[in-house]
């Protein structure tokens, strides 16, 4: 028995010890078998398909001298040992590349500790990329002559998924209920529409509440994406990076597609939470093509990212190459995580805009934000960058202005950043007295300082007006209101300060304090002022006022052709406060147009409008022009306010408004708007739309 073993033993030493010359002679061959052998060849060795690994397992060939075992060995005899030393153990585990506590779920055993024998990955990921479609939605036409036949086949959303949120019935949400008669697919579609950066106040609100609303998911079938992944997204696009941390860590979604955990590692970036951010790695997918899938290339980069941030810049550094080999396209990332790993300096172009992985990753490698970085963030990183104690107060002030008129700081975080500007007592004097500093955020700090110190009531209004008079219609305007708020507030109305009053009345409308606004206006009224813009203030705050502008403020209007009788009978008159209105209908020019959108507003918001205002109205040229909305979408708007479809009323009204805007949309969408909002139960949300599309048309009286 033992000669019939010998021969094979010698075969295979000798086989051995042939491949040591070969492979010293070509170092460029790393592995001793052909990677891609031909097709007719088979492969020399098995997958173990149980575990996933590559075991050494010859595969016996019949014929084969070497390798086919001869039939009468006795596999019970020992073989000295000395004969066939111990091989080095080759490593087939997992190379784990973030450092303990980093990317592990708590109180469970980490994803990245994988049973031996797992195949070795460069990097975190989750799912193979190969499994991330969603199956779309195929439709299967009706039999010939059989209509209401046809079916759709589709993939149903994830509930778990869909209906999460932060708002409810107890603090502003728009209902459980929301999406109750709405197709998946119409939600799917007209999502993506919702506005990302707004100025306007009322559609920034608007799509917050919509997005964060937790509701039961609408109905039917998908056309593939994930609904929580096109809220994240659209909400990240707005800025609202801080509502999506508060909602990944309330929420507790467990398992988030590729799609969704990519939008919720970008906000846990801005706001600064490494850990959370590399701990969603196993959500994203290994695999894609970073050339074509954005999820793919995303999840190289935060891989290459929570490497180096976890030390681990041997790892990092295979990422890297592992990353330019595949594709992807992002030089000026790569050079940063060159400049990290081992302080190389690459050229590379920056990029139009920086999000939160570029930012963290500049941060990582000691870049400062460019000369016009400020203008490169995106709106997720404006707050952050306002708040951040370590870099120079004008950039923080700049990013504080932006986010001031994207409506995503209050007044107290924009008051901030204007004090952390350095000052003197004579630099603050100097912008009393028209001494400036060249900066134009230097300025306006100085100007916030000196509104803080002043006492005397009259003093402080007459420097807000020196403040509101420059600013107005400016992009520090809403920057401007946010951080004076309180100081407006406490200068009382007086009748000496007629001059000051249409700008209080005006600042007052745009924070939304009414009643403040109100009071203003009695100054006016009562010193007699009676100026273009005093009208037109009174006919913004009219909109506002639930007490004047209802549908049942006026009485009903009786036919003016017949009577039971048969005679004749007047009409109710015109209501004292639309008088003026008709009278700049035949003024012409700006005024006119303010106020047949003034007319068209009041009726949107339910108050009955005599004929004779209409005729008015058609005799002095109809409605000013404006954007128009899709007649698609003013018609389905029509459909889902009439049969009360909360959600899909919001979305066809941000829809409509999102390319235009308030202020440049056409009289007839904002009538459809108001309406509709009106309709589902938003009465409040349609009179600060009306306010405010209003208010953009108010002039300045000058």
């Amino acid at each position: 028995m033992k000669k019939t073993w010998q021969p094979l033993a010698s075969g295979l030493v000798f086989f051995v010890s042939c491949m040591g010359p070969s492979l010293a002679e070509d170092p460029s061959k790393d592995w001793p078998f052909d990677r891609h052998p031909p097709r007719e060849q088979s492969w020399p060795f098995n997958r173990d398909d149980a575990t996933g690994s590559e075991g050494m397992r010859p595969v016996a060939e019949p014929g084969d001298p070497d390798l086919e075992v001869p039939a009468d060995w006795d596999a019970s005899v020992d073989v000295p040992s000395e004969e066939f030393p111990a091989m080095p153990q080759v490593q087939t585990g997992p190379i784990r590349i973030l450092p303990p506590g980093v990317g592990d779920a708590p109180d469970a055993p980490s994803e990245f500790e994988a049973p031996a024998n797992e195949p070795v990955t460069l990097f975190p990921a989750g799912p193979n990329a190969g499994n991330l479609g969603e199956l779309p939605t195929r439709a299967v036409g009706a039999r010939p002559g059989e209509a209401g036949t046809g079916i759709e086949v589709g993939t149903l959303g994830k509930v778990d998924e869909a209906s999460v949120g932060l708002l409810d019935d107890s603090n502003g949400g728009l209902g459980t209920a929301m999406w109750s008669g709405t197709e998946r697919r119409v939600v799917e579609q007209l999502i993506v529409q919702v506005p990302g950066p707004t100025a306007s106040s009322i559609l920034g609100a608007l799509s917050k509440r919509l997005l964060l609303t937790s509701a039961r998911p609408p109905q039917g079938t998908s056309s593939g994406p994930s609904l929580l992944a096109l809220r994240l997204q659209r909400l990240n696009a707005a800025g609202r990076s801080d509502d999506i941390a508060r909602l990944y860590a309330r929420a507790g979604v467990s398992q988030p597609t590729p799609a969704a955990a990519m939008e919720f590692a970008l906000a846990t970036l801005a706001t600064g939470n490494r850990d959370a951010a590399c701990n969603l790695l196993g959500g994203l997918p290994v695999g894609g093509d970073p050339g074509t899938d954005p999820v793919a290339a995303f999840a190289l980069k935060l891989s290459i990212f929570c490497q180096i941030s976890g030390g681990m810049t041997a790892a990092a550094n295979l990422t890297v190459d592992l990353a330019r080999e595949q594709g992807l396209d992002a030089p000026y990332f790569l050079s940063l995580a060159a400049a990290a790993t081992d302080g190389l300096s690459l050229d590379a172009p920056k990029p139009r805009l920086i999000n939160p992985l570029i930012y963290r990753m500049m941060g990582l490698a000691g870049r400062p934000l460019p000369g016009d970085g400020v203008g490169r963030l995106v709106p997720a990183l404006l707050v952050p960058v306002a708040e951040d104690g370590g870099l120079d107060p004008e950039v923080r002030i700049a990013a504080a202005e932006r986010a001031a008129a994207l409506g995503l700081i209050d007044g107290d975080q924009m008051a901030a950043a204007y004090l952390a500007a350095p000052y003197t007592r004579e630099d603050v004097a100097g912008v009393r007295v028209g001494v400036e500093p060249a900066s134009p955020y230097r300025r306006r700090a100085l100007f916030h300082q000196a509104v803080l110190d002043e006492r005397v009531p009259a003093g402080r209004a007459d420097l807000l007006a020196m403040l509101f008079f420059r600013e107005q219609g400016g992009d520090a305007y809403a920057a401007t209101l946010a951080a004076h708020r309180g100081s407006l507030a406490s200068v009382p109305p007086s009748n000496v300060l007629t001059s000051f009053a249409p700008l209080a009345v005006r600042a007052f409308v745009e924070l939304g304090d009414r009643v403040r606004a109100g009071m203003w206006l009695s100054v006016l009224e009562g010193a007699a002022a009676d100026t273009q813009q005093v009208r037109e203030l009174q006919a913004v705050l009219r909109l506002i006022d639930p007490n004047i502008v209802t549908g049942s403020s006026l009485p009903p209007l009786v036919n003016a052709n017949a009577s039971a009788d048969g005679e004749a009978v007047p009409s109710v008159p015109i209501p004292p406060f639309l008088q003026p209105a008709l009278n700049d209908l035949a003024v012409g020019g700006t005024a006119r147009e303010f106020a047949a959108l003034e007319i068209v507003l009041l009726d949107a918001l339910g108050l009955s409008l005599p004929a004779s205002v209409w005729d008015a109205l058609l005799v002095s040229g109809g409605l000013p022009g404006g954007e128009v909305a899709p007649v698609a979408v003013s018609q389905r708007l029509k459909l889902a306010s009439g049969q009360k479809r909360v959600g899909e009323t919001l979305l066809l009204t941000l829809a409509a408004l999102s390319d235009s805007g308030v202020g440049q949309a056409h009289p007839q969408t904002l009538s459809e708007t108001v309406k509709a909002l009106r309709i589902v139960g938003l009465e409040q949300e349609a009179r600060k739309l009306a306010a405010e599309a209003l208010m953009a048309r108010v002039g300045n009286g000058t």
